[in-house]
């Protein structure tokens, strides 16, 4: 009886001991996750400076780097940008051209200055760099304009010889992201259209094609921000006059 007591007890010291583990290895997750993501916050705004290992992704993109470099390829065009450049099929669009699609879901500016290595491994004549709406609505018009002036200025340091294009941000539709309507991507494609005019570079104003009662139309898009594939094509015309 008092062997079976002991046993006993000794399966609820585990259980207990079990459970406290549990509840301790779940609290420092939600207290890493939450530094994580009010640090994200802060670099956003400018208040913290991005050191490039404290993004998760570093080593993938130095595994992604490394490919490049070692392929030994050399692009006519690389599209450089995010989700949105991403999704856009430009070599079906431009057969005749080698193109280098570098859109990578979800990527900020922040993000985008730790790939600016990524453009010169391909050794393009021209980049269409697409940046900005990642972490917008939080960000000071003063910090985006600093963020973005750096990045174009590190592309060319990059890839002095190329031709560089600067296309707007897209429209958002607002009511199928449940956001009330602003105005702050029309100002900021303002900065992105004057950093290019003083730094050489070509203003590509995409906003305008998509736009239609200061958002984007739900015909035109899957969620909001994304845009359907059958949509990229007057995004495609009006580059063919630059890239043909």
């Amino acid at each position: 009886m008092k062997d079976s007591k002991n046993r006993r007890g000794l399966i609820v010291m585990f259980v207990l001991s079990l459970v406290a583990n549990v509840v301790l290895l779940a609290g420092i997750g939600i207290i890493d996750s939450k530094t994580h993501f009010f640090k994200r916050v802060g670099m956003s705004m400018g208040i913290c400076e991005l050191r490039p290992k404290d993004r998760g992704d570093y080593w993938c993109n130095r595994g992604w780097t490394n490919t490049l470099k070692k392929l030994d390829y050399d692009a006519d065009v690389v599209f450089f940008g995010n989700s949105i450049t991403c999704g856009g099929n430009f070599q079906d669009f431009f057969p005749d051209v080698k193109i280098c699609n570098l859109g990578y879901p979800g990527d900020n500016m922040d993000g985008m200055m730790l790939r600016v290595e990524q453009i010169k491994a391909v050794h393009p004549e021209k980049v269409f760099v697409m940046a900005g709406i990642n972490g917008l609505r939080r960000q000071p018009e003063s910090v985006f304009e600093e963020k973005y002036q750096h990045m174009v200025d590190s592309i060319k340091s990059a890839v002095p010889d190329a031709e560089i294009y600067l296309q707007s941000i897209l429209p958002l539709n607002y009511s199928m992201r449940k956001m009330k309507k602003s105005d702050k991507i029309k100002k900021t494609n303002e900065k992105i259209e004057v950093i290019a005019s003083r730094s050489g570079c070509v203003y590509v104003d995409l906003y305008s094609l998509y736009e239609k009662d200061d958002e984007m139309p739900k015909e035109l898009t899957r969620d909001g921000v994304h845009l359907f594939p059958e949509a990229y094509e007057r995004w495609m015309e009006e580059i063919r006059k630059y890239i043909e």
